[in-house]
């Protein structure tokens, strides 16, 4: 994706005071994630903030964004591009960890109705020379457990937890938010060609001990070929990508 600043059909980002920029397993996570009836959305390890955009433009008018991001350059890019953003919503971006958001932000304890997180999800691998990357990347700061614990402590009785992952921590993602009390809704294997095993998970999980349906599909990104598009990934980003 581009450095400078990204423009979707209704709104654009800029970028360039975060680490990460606007990527394929953002637009996914932001795409595939079901709002419903959510009123107030929590995007966690925000980023630049786009992926909670993405989701404010399926919401109905007038709910609330908030948004948790420890690199300084990064909240404040979240918070500008909040400011810009054309959606009539509430926003609020918090700068710190997230293992400290409910004793900062004590009002936003079990009021959330849905959490999203693209979050840092690299271990012991090759680290970059810029620490604003390794914390965009690299789970030092933000563990599977820390995040699903938070979330946890931030979400209603049946609020939502969508997440995007890589595929070979599946099973150890499932026992961390088992073991918090989740039950998990939807899982999709993502694969990036139709030939390729799959190489990321969504899952949405509901804070609740009850016994729930746990429904299982696939999305496939590209065909045979670079930029060979499937239908099924265009039918999901054509409200929101360029040229779809």
């Amino acid at each position: 994706m581009a450095k400078g600043p990204f423009h979707f059909k209704r709104f654009s980002v800029q970028q360039d005071g975060a680490a990460m920029k606007v990527g394929t397993d953002g637009i996914v996570l932001g795409c595939w994630s079901p709002v419903q009836e959510a009123r107030r959305v929590l995007d966690i390890g925000a980023g630049n903030g786009y992926v909670g955009i993405m989701l404010l433009q399926r919401m109905k008018p007038g709910g609330s964004l908030f948004a948790v991001e420890l690199e300084p350059d990064a909240a404040q890019q979240t918070e500008d591009n909040y400011k810009t953003q054309p959606f009539e919503a509430h926003t609020k971006v918090w700068q710190g960890p997230i293992q400290g958001a409910s004793d900062a932000q004590p009002e936003w304890a079990g009021s959330m109705d849905l959490i999203i997180s693209n979050p840092p999800f690299f271990r012991s691998m090759p680290k970059s020379p810029v620490h604003a990357r390794n914390l965009a990347r690299h789970d030092d700061t933000l563990s599977m457990g820390d995040l699903v614990k938070a979330s946890a402590q931030l979400l209603k009785a049946n609020g939502r937890l969508c997440t995007i992952w890589p595929s070979d921590r599946e099973n150890e993602w499932n026992d961390w938010a088992s073991g918090y009390g989740f039950a998990i809704r939807q899982t999709v294997q993502v694969h990036t060609m139709r030939h390729l095993p799959s190489k990321r998970i969504l899952s949405e999980w509901i804070k609740t001990t009850d016994p729930i349906e746990h429904l299982t599909s696939k999305l496939t990104l590209e065909g045979e070929a670079t930029l060979d598009f499937t239908q099924e990934y265009l039918d999901i980003v054509q409200p929101y990508l360029r040229g779809t």
